[in-house]
């Protein structure tokens, strides 16, 4: 098993106010899996997906991520855990608009200090061939359109080859045509090289092709559905 969740629970804890974001969450991921939470704003999606991909921690429970539990890891562990295993796609695409094309995708890759700057430029390439935007390499983000922003998003993603993309409202800026463009590329880039995807949507077009939808309201996953 690629990812398992075990009785997470999370508690935001603002003043005198306690906001209960996640309730015993119990979740199971295997390689290749393309699948998706849904659910209204507040239902605790994007809070999980934070927890799983190392960006906010559980305060109860367990994640295991190929059989390390990262509840035990220390915050420079999870570090180093989330620049090497998970690629993130963010609704607001969330790029250096002062950076090219080619710079906001080698960004993980220079991270990881692995790679000559001559491997870099290559997978760069190939990587923007592969999303549609070759030849793109030199202009900025705010030169190409919300769509084309998003594929950047995910060959930024995609050129380390993480274990696991997640996903967060990846269409939610995106009208419909463009929105479904991207989808159809990721769901193509899960079973022509079995890429495995998590997603927090609440977009009918991820939940029509996802494998496996789990609906959360209040925190609480509450129905399980395979398609």
């Amino acid at each position: 098993m690629l990812l398992e969740v075990k009785n997470l629970n999370k508690t935001y804890h603002a003043g005198k106010v306690d906001f209960v974001a996640l309730r015993n969450i119990n979740v199971s991921v295997k390689k290749g899996e393309f699948i998706a939470f849904a659910g209204p704003s507040g239902s605790g999606k994007t809070t999980l997906l934070n927890c799983i991909g190392c960006l906010d921690k559980g305060e109860s429970g367990s994640i295991f991520l190929d059989e390390i539990d990262l509840m035990q890891k220390k915050p420079v562990e999870l570090a180093q855990i989330r620049k090497e295993s998970f690629g993130f796609i963010f609704q607001t695409y969330n790029l250096f608009p002062v950076l090219t094309i080619a710079e906001n995708v080698e960004m993980p890759l220079k991270l990881l200090r692995r790679n000559s700057q001559e491997e870099i430029n290559s997978a760069v390439s190939s990587i923007l061939a592969r999303v549609g935007l070759k030849n793109m390499e030199n202009r900025k983000p705010l030169e190409l359109s919300g769509g084309q922003q998003q594929r950047v998003a995910i060959a930024r993603a995609l050129i380390k080859k993480p274990k696991l993309i997640l996903a967060d409202e990846p269409t939610a800026n995106l009208d419909s045509k463009n929105g479904e463009a991207v989808v159809d590329l990721m769901k193509e880039l899960n079973e022509k090289e079995g890429v495995t995807f998590i997603f927090s949507s609440h977009d009918k077009m991820v939940m029509k092709r996802a494998g496996k939808v789990y609906n959360m309201h209040d925190g609480e996953l509450v129905k399980q559905e395979r398609l």
